[in-house]
């Protein structure tokens, strides 16, 4: 089953910059799977290469209040899990703790870890 991340609501664990490689973990990421339910699914990873981090990456965790993604200039509203952009990336998160990240990169890879179970929403 495929899923698709919406960054609001997303959980972040933490961010690491690798020389030109930044890494985010999330623990709970928010998504929307092929059957249109929202629900969260763990251990999702992005990494970004050729990339550049603004930001504290030491604060850098809980709850993503606002994400925006770019590729190649254009604003993507979601992304697919597993999935792979090449090209202009530009990721800006806000998180509840006041945190705001800003990461460029070449391309952007995301991936979920093989045991990572969906989880529904049950609010209302």
């Amino acid at each position: 089953m495929s899923h698709v991340l919406e960054f609001q609501d997303s959980e972040v664990l933490d961010v690491v910059a690798d020389g030109a490689t930044v890494r985010l973990r999330l623990s709970a990421a928010a998504v929307v799977d092929d059957a249109g339910q929202r629900g969260w699914l763990g251990s999702v990873r992005l990494e970004l290469d050729g990339a550049t981090l603004q930001g504290d990456p030491t604060h850098a965790f809980g709850k993503v209040a606002e994400g925006r993604l770019r590729h190649d200039g254009r604003d993507l509203a979601r992304l697919a899990l597993p999935g792979t952009l090449v090209g202009a990336v530009e990721l800006t998160l806000r998180l509840a703790n006041g945190t705001r990240l800003v990461v460029q990169g070449r391309a952007l890879a995301a991936g979920v870890a093989d045991d990572a179970r969906f989880t529904e929403d049950a609010s209302c």
